[in-house]
């Protein structure tokens, strides 16, 4: 036990309860760590211990401990002048805290974590925390013994994602990746936090504020959320990673129905007036419900809920005379492209005009209320004419 300050030499004033030592000349505070089972030290290896620092994401396969100072102390210093008594003490000191002290060979990871925990909390960071490990750390030696053995396509999927993201596109296309780390780690991040939804159940979020809030393209997230999903899929596979337990179909595309909403709702805002907006979200919930959506039994249950969703938006505004310049909108919001939506709008009225999808009388058939502000307009003409 230290009782002498290493600074001054004067006598230490033990602190048991906060694990300190505090000169009674100087007044530095040196860590002090006892055996005695009355004190906070005694629950050292239990979740209560308060004088030991732990790195809890590297306490598994792929941590190392430190080493890189001479656990034993050192006798001369850099330029090679010998140390007193007391100088060696405290390399001896730090030299062992260095050694005692979990490092990870893998910074990204730590990264990775640290920035998710920004942007969704600590609680949902460490629910992904299985995505992250697979994103971010390399495979062990044992892993990739294995890994040598198997058919090219499975070696591919098994490469770590980090590089594949950081790299993607290439000189050809370098706005598939970030421009700088941090970008990488929010695409990263962004990414895993989409497939937990689905894959662990964790809450859902909406790609699209998140996006436009972090300047993420859709491409970036596309790209890593395809190589995240290949990479833990084929880990999986191998037996080296949980199997996720997704949601089903149904709540899925529920969650997603909701998110379609509120995007359309923000983009209509800023072309439409409240009025206008109003009437076009009262008749698109009159539509999808005309339709059975959201439900994966409805006639349009193997189109994605945010195509489904645009094309019902846009036959509305055409229908209401407001479709001109807001293709583009509706698109971004729903993550399509307008001529996708045209072109799924198409289809759907031709499988309507064939009696495949009499559903469709909703979009093709029923007329939506008109505009009051133009009503009143027109009647304002007649009487002054």
């Amino acid at each position: 036990m230290k009782t002498k300050c290493d600074e001054c030499g004067g006598n230490l004033r033990i602190d048991e309860a906060r694990g300190e030592g505090v000169c009674e000349v100087c007044s530095l505070v040196h860590e002090h760590i006892s055996n005695d089972a009355e004190t906070n030290s005694g629950t050292s290896l239990g979740e209560g211990r308060q004088n030991e620092a732990i790195n809890a994401e590297a306490g598994h396969a792929g941590a190392r401990m430190g080493a890189r100072m001479n656990p034993f102390g050192d006798r001369v210093d850099g330029a090679g002048n010998r140390l007193n008594a007391q100088q060696q003490k405290r390399a001896r000191r730090f030299g062992q805290l260095d050694r005692s002290t979990q490092r990870d060979k893998d910074p990204m990871y730590a990264q990775l974590m640290s920035t998710m925990r920004d942007m969704f909390g600590r609680d949902m960071a460490k629910a992904m925390e299985p995505l992250a490990r697979a994103s971010a750390r390399k495979l062990t030696q044992a892993q990739e013994a294995t890994r040598a053995t198997l058919p090219s396509s499975a070696q591919d999927r098994l490469k770590c994602p980090k590089t594949s993201i950081c790299r993607a596109g290439g000189r050809e296309h370098p706005e598939l990746r970030g421009a700088t780390e941090l970008d990488n780690l929010r695409i990263m991040s962004l990414a895993i936090a989409s497939i937990a939804a689905r894959w662990f159940r964790t809450v859902s979020i909406n790609e699209q504020q998140l996006m436009a809030m972090y300047g993420i393209t859709p491409n970036q997230l596309k790209n890593a959320r395809k190589v995240i999903m290949q990479h833990y899929q084929q880990r999986v596979t191998q037996g080296w990673a949980a199997p996720p337990n997704q949601l089903s179909r149904a709540a899925e595309r529920e969650d997603n129905f909701d998110k379609v909403v509120q995007n359309l709702t923000n983009a209509l805002s800023e072309r439409l007036t409240e009025l206008e907006l109003d009437m076009v979200i009262e008749a698109f919930f009159d539509n999808m419900t005309a339709i059975r959506e959201p439900s994966v039994d409805a006639p349009t249950g193997n189109v994605p809920i945010s195509m489904v969703a645009g094309c019902v938006v846009y036959s509305i505004l055409m229908r209401m005379g407001l479709h001109e310049g807001n293709l583009s909108a509706v698109a971004r919001a729903v993550g399509r492209s307008g001529a996708g939506i045209k072109s799924r709008l198409e289809e759907l009225m031709v499988r309507f005009d064939s009696g495949e999808f009499p559903e469709g009388k909703a979009l093709f058939v029923n007329p939506v209320p008109v505009r009051e502000e133009n009503t009143d307009e027109m009647d304002g003409e007649l009487a002054d004419e």
